[in-house]
């Protein structure tokens, strides 16, 4: 796995505090703000390269608890620097029942703090050289690239931080997102 060298916005969300508004836009090319996801809880899931073997196993799992997710009146959206044709691509291609969406000026992922370079090991930089070529030509410094740390944020219907998870493992993650969301239900926090 790719190491931090460093953050590349300083921005820091506190647990309470109303999270930045956004532009995204979704996989049928709309664009859609904070405001338009307001009145229930959500879960904005950060993640750096559809198909990718990582973002791949964390988009599963989140489909795998969609439903329960649901139960909860809870709506989630992964959001990474690729294109709608990508996410369109990676979401058939895994049965994705929720929307994969796009941030094309990486604002979100700045204003929300998780944007960072990375180191990447040889082994790493030719399995993108092979199998990820726009990935891959991001690279510089001969092993170094900015993309998006993997990340989750719960926000209340309000907008409000519920808790964020940065530089997660997929493994088991979107059950500990689902875990967090039924305690804070259950004694409703936020919502």
């Amino acid at each position: 796995m790719a190491e931090i060298t460093k953050y590349l916005s300083q921005a820091d969300i506190e647990v309470g505090a109303k999270v930045p508004n956004f532009r995204l836009l979704d996989m049928n090319d709309n664009s859609f703000t904070l405001k338009d996801i307001l009145g229930k809880p959500a879960v904005l899931y950060f993640y750096p390269l559809d198909n990718s073997s990582l973002c791949t196993e964390e988009a599963c799992e989140f489909r795998d608890v969609y439903d329960e997710l649901q139960e909860l009146d809870c709506a989630v959206y992964g959001i990474s620097p690729d294109d709608h044709e990508s996410h369109m691509q990676f979401s058939e291609k895994h049965e994705l029942p929720f929307q994969l969406c796009c941030d094309p000026s990486e604002q979100m992922m700045k204003d929300y703090g998780i944007w960072a370079e990375f180191l990447l090991n040889q082994k790493e930089i030719e399995r993108f050289r092979e199998n990820f070529p726009k990935f891959y030509a991001q690279v510089y410094d001969e092993n170094k690239i900015q993309t998006v740390v993997r990340s989750t944020f719960l926000i209340d219907k309000n907008g409000l931080l519920i808790r964020k998870w940065v530089d997660v493992r997929p493994f088991g993650h979107a059950s500990s997102v689902k875990d967090q969301l039924n305690k804070s239900f259950n004694f409703e926090i936020g919502f």
